[in-house]
Order: C-alpha cells, then structure tokens, then sequence
C-alpha cells in the first residue's frame, strides 16, 4: 500500500473511532435524559461535544489529505466516493473502511434525530 492510501486509512479508521465514541454517547445522552439525569446528561454532552470536534478534525484532515493525493490517487478516491467498486488490494481496504463509518453514520443519525426531538419536548 502506498503511503498516501495508508495516510487516507489511517484518517478513516480516526473517523471511525470517532464516529463510534459519538453514538456510545448518543446513546447515553439518550438514556440520561429518558431518566430525567441532569447531571449525567452536562457530563455526557460535554464529552459527546468533544467526540463530535475530534470527528470534524478527521473530517477536515481527510479533505487536506485528498486535495493532496496524486491524479491516480484521486481518480481512485472519486471512483470509491461516486460508489465504484475498488480496482486493487487497498482500494478494498478503503472501501471497507468506508463501508464501517457509513454504517455507524447510519445508526448515529437517527438516535440523534430522536435525542433532539426528546429535547425538544421537555423544552
């Protein structure tokens, strides 16, 4: 794997690690404010704010990395984004990684839809 491909996963599974401590605390912001947990609910949104900062510095870091890549590196980058299938060996492992984060964005979404329309109602 070339080093650029590497830098790219290595900023994806960052995005993952991300992504999954920001549902983790979704979830438990979710549960602390179904028991009515003021106190847990400020600690749980505090660390949840700071999960979802780490995630748009990965976010940012994967756009400087891309706006860096090759013209191969690129075409290959826009081909997986556009939902091609991987040409080689580490054009699967970023798909996959890909796959991971698409699917914890798919349940976080959600549960964080349902945690603001719960805020919403107790207003």
């Amino acid at each position: 794997m070339n080093a650029q491909a590497q830098q790219l996963l290595t900023q994806l599974r960052r995005r993952y690690t991300a992504l999954s401590e920001t549902l983790d605390l979704t979830v438990q912001l979710g549960e602390s404010l179904d028991r009515g947990d003021r106190t847990s609910f400020g600690l749980l949104l505090t660390m949840r704010q700071e999960s979802i900062l780490r995630l748009q510095a990965s976010d940012q870091a994967i756009h400087t990395l891309c706006a860096s890549l090759s013209d191969d590196m690129q075409q290959k980058w826009q081909a997986l984004l556009d939902g091609g299938l991987p040409e080689d060996e580490e054009g699967q492992l970023l798909a996959r990684q890909m796959a991971q984060n698409r699917q914890l964005l798919d349940r976080l979404l959600p549960l964080n839809q349902r945690l603001e329309q719960g805020l919403s109602t107790r207003g």
